[in-house]
């Protein structure tokens, strides 16, 4: 994955080049295929991810909730609550995902305060 990738995503507006080399350093490139799952509804959180081709779906009690495509992120509400996952996610379409681990997600938001706002502000947003 090349750094360029990730300065059109929102979640990462207004880092410098060194910041936003840092946040994307520990994600790891995922290839999936239609229908695989990426997170269930009551499981502990571990993983973050961010859709860089594709579509993923997501159920909350086995009801459609959203659709989340190139750019957008999920698996975050967990891992900022402590809570257990509150959807499932599944590929919709083949998909290219970049993940990072909870505690390096941890590490990310509390060094850049502009990413934890982006965050933040997604929590309140599905929460509501």
């Amino acid at each position: 994955m090349e750094i360029e990738e990730f300065r059109s995503i929102a979640l990462f507006e207004g880092l410098t080049d060194d910041e936003l080399a840092q946040c994307t350093e520990p994600l790891k490139e995922l290839e999936m295929v239609a229908g695989s799952s990426l997170a269930k509804q009551d499981d502990f959180a571990y993983k973050f991810f961010i859709v860089l081709d594709g579509e993923v779906d997501v159920h909350r009690d086995f009801e459609f909730v959203a659709s989340i495509g190139p750019g957008e992120f999920f698996g975050e509400t967990a891992l900022v609550t402590g809570e257990k996952r509150n959807a499932r996610v599944t590929t919709h379409t083949r998909c290219r995902l970049a993940c990072m681990m909870g505690w390096e997600f941890k590490t990310m938001t509390e060094k850049f305060p502009s990413v934890a706002a982006h965050i933040d502000a997604a929590v309140a947003e599905r929460e509501a």
